[in-house]
């Protein structure tokens, strides 16, 4: 008899705390949406630019001294690093007359915490980021939505290609300097128009 009444005690909390649960519980949905395309494009390394594992582009900015970097406001921008990517399109782009490459630095390595046109290093290196130079040799404001654009190349089939050049360079934040390693990374997206 004492276990049925230990047994009923236990399942009797258990179904008052269910009911507090429930009591407390809030109602919504969730909303998903996007597009399905036929598109099947990739993205590759071109001239001076590595891969890495897992379709990584490898962007090496070399060795560099304080004394060649300037802030953004500067033109002291001989040490940036051509970039180029190659974009190749096997199908359904027949439709599409532009490739637009955008960068999400936030989901990378972020915002660079003094000058949020720049990517944020990780690293030892402290009063640089990363920033990157479109087409006019400009640094591109990576907290905005700048992108770089360029015509898809149709080849008569449903296919096209493209060239996606830029250059990367780091830039004085305007904070006290130290020497060390100064990496980054962030995702890129490609829209097609």
């Amino acid at each position: 008899m004492k276990k049925l009444s230990l047994a009923l005690a236990v399942l009797s909390a258990i179904g008052l705390g269910a009911t507090s649960t429930a009591n407390a519980a809030n109602n919504g949905k969730v909303v998903f949406n996007g597009t399905l395309t036929n598109i099947s494009c990739d993205v590759g390394p071109g001239a001076g630019v590595g891969a890495g594992p897992n379709g990584d582009i490898n962007v090496d900015l070399g060795n560099v001294s304080f004394s060649d970097i300037g802030v953004a406001s500067d033109t002291k921008l001989e040490t940036a690093t051509p970039v180029q990517l190659l974009v190749n399109c096997s199908a359904g782009v027949e439709q599409y007359d532009t490739v637009k490459m955008r960068f999400v630095a936030r989901s990378g390595s972020g915002l660079d915490n003094n000058d949020s046109k720049l990517l944020r290093t990780t690293g030892a290196a402290d009063g640089v980021g990363i920033g990157l130079l479109n087409a006019q040799n400009q640094i591109m404001d990576l907290s905005g939505t700048e992108t770089i654009d360029q015509p898809l190349v149709k080849d008569g089939a449903d296919g096209a290609t493209a060239e996606l050049n830029f250059g990367a360079v780091y830039v004085l934040n305007g904070t006290p300097t130290n020497p060390g390693n100064a990496d980054g990374f962030m995702p890129f997206v490609l829209d097609y128009e």
